[in-house]
């Protein structure tokens, strides 16, 4: 058990790779020194009531594209990623394999985004990162789920979450300080890529996909000899991990084949499974978390929150307590994950956010209401401290659903599907990501701080919906057992034994 979680421990330090990448541009763009680069010079020849870099609803034109597509590559990346390149790597390869290439990647787009001082070199090398991390958080929750045993499977596969926010927060508090610059704080998903890269080989293969692998080789013994070695430095119990590979053996017994991708489709407990996996990654997504993250500094300076008199600082420190929010969230989400349940944790942490994503919204735009009254100044300040309250609040409630999303599709699918599977479901964590990232920039500028925020109120509140009426509860059951949840198999391994 223990080395389950020393190998689970290192591998999510591809999540703090993650989290890096989502918390470090929030901060990076609001920077004097970003600034001065990317956004000034389109305003040198302009008066500031027309255009003005610190204020969202007149910053150039060229810019707010600009920074739109910025976050969105990175997304828009990472679903190219995940849904061309994981699935073949994860497949022929292996999981460790596919982590391996997602960090080089990763390192090969980090250095010249650090460089760049034009929009063309800097939007491409923030693809090419994407590419990286679309790999990485294809394979690494995959490769937790099947080396877990399932009595924990809950909170070590939130433990990617962890790892993430642990690196949104680290993010944000770096920027926090005015000498950190912002080619800096893009620098930083370099150094877990770089351990990631070289200890990820230190550690044992999955045994599920050690089996599966070498079956189709036809090497159906060492496969069996691979496994054997994985549980055991696994579970450091010989007899336990040899009962375990005996149960692996005996449920993967028709598993060779591939399966093609039309069996997603076709095979209807294949297809429940596909759909709600996707359901979970779009809405984590609608839920507007990943406005909040990267693009709350923005949100709180344009409501007026107020610690140093500076806004730009104030912005990055409300920002620094929501991450630390999260991450206190996901520390006790994963301590009830395996004994509430993943059902209804998702419901709970959906009303929540549906309740204080709704608080904030309002409170916004009564603090708009207020425009440059001197004589509304204290009652602004009190209603800012109160709208970051209501997002801490509606952070705590995201902590489910920034764990279950990536955990609960990495236990549901058969191994014959799971690659496949698993592509669809990370593309659509991306893909949506991509879209708000792309989004959020003009909702700001368009709809100001309220609007932005009472739209994903509203989205919060149909996640809860869909939730309630899709999705089951998978708690302590074993992999190999997702057919009693979601129905037997039609098609594909089960189909082809029944025939035979």
């Amino acid at each position: 058990m223990a080395g389950a979680v020393a190998v689970v421990g290192f591998a999510s330090i591809g999540g703090v790779l993650f989290g890096l990448d989502q918390g470090n541009w929030g901060g990076a763009i609001v920077k004097d020194g970003f600034v001065k680069t990317f956004c000034e010079p389109k305003c040198a020849d302009l008066p500031l009531s027309q255009c003005n870099c610190q204020v969202a609803e007149l910053f150039p034109s060229e810019y707010t594209h600009w920074l739109s597509l910025g976050s969105g590559l990175l997304q828009g990346g990472a679903a190219v990623g995940a849904l061309l390149l994981a699935p073949f790597l994860a497949g022929r390869l292996g999981r460790r394999e596919t982590m391996f290439v997602g960090v080089l990647v990763t390192i090969c787009g980090v250095i010249p985004c650090m460089l760049a001082t034009t929009y063309t070199p800097f939007l491409i090398a923030r693809f090419v990162i994407g590419l990286g991390v679309g790999n990485v958080t294809y394979a690494l929750p995959m490769y937790i789920a099947e080396v877990a045993p399932a009595e924990i499977r809950g909170i070590l596969g939130s433990m990617m979450q962890l790892s993430a926010n642990i690196g949104q927060l680290f993010a944000s508090v770096m920027n926090l300080n005015p000498s950190f610059p912002y080619w800096m704080s893009f620098s930083l998903p370099a150094f877990p890529a770089a351990v990631v890269a070289i200890g990820i080989f230190f550690f044992p293969m999955s045994p599920r996909f050690a089996l599966l692998k070498f079956k189709r080789l036809q090497q159906p013994e060492e496969g069996v000899q691979r496994a054997k070695n994985s549980l055991r430095r696994l579970r450091g119990n010989e007899i336990e991990a040899d009962k375990e590979l005996f149960e692996l053996q005996q449920s993967m017994e028709t598993e060779t084949a591939e399966a093609p991708w039309s069996t997603l489709f076709a095979d209807k407990s294949i297809l429940r499974r596909v759909l709600i996996a996707n359901l979970l990654q779009w809405g984590q997504q609608f839920t507007g978390v990943n406005a909040i993250l990267s693009y709350g500094p923005t949100i709180f300076i344009d409501a007026g929150v107020q610690f140093t008199g500076n806004s730009t600082q104030d912005g990055l420190i409300a920002g620094a307590m929501v991450n630390f929010v999260l991450l206190c969230s996901v520390i006790a989400v994963m301590f009830v994950i395996d004994v509430w349940g993943r059902r209804f944790l998702l419901l709970l942490g959906g009303a929540i956010m549906t309740v204080s994503m709704t608080a904030a919204a309002v409170l916004a735009k009564m603090i708009s209401d207020m425009g440059d009254d001197p004589s509304m100044e204290d009652t602004k300040k009190m209603y800012a401290f109160m709208l970051v309250g209501a997002i801490c609040c509606y952070v705590v409630g995201f902590g489910p659903w920034g764990a279950i999303p990536w955990v609960y599709p990495s236990e549901i699918f058969p191994m014959d599907v799971k690659e496949k599977a698993l592509s669809t479901s990370v593309f659509s964590q991306w893909a949506a990501n991509c879209i708000i990232a792309i989004c959020v920039v003009g909702q700001v500028s368009s709809w100001g701080s309220w609007g932005t925020l009472a739209f994903y109120a509203a989205c919060c509140g149909v996640v809860v919906i869909l939730v309630a009426l899709f999705v089951p509860e998978i708690k302590g059951v074993r992999m190999e057992d997702m057919d009693t949840i979601f129905g037997a198999r039609r098609t594909g391994a089960q189909e082809r034994l029944a025939e035979a």
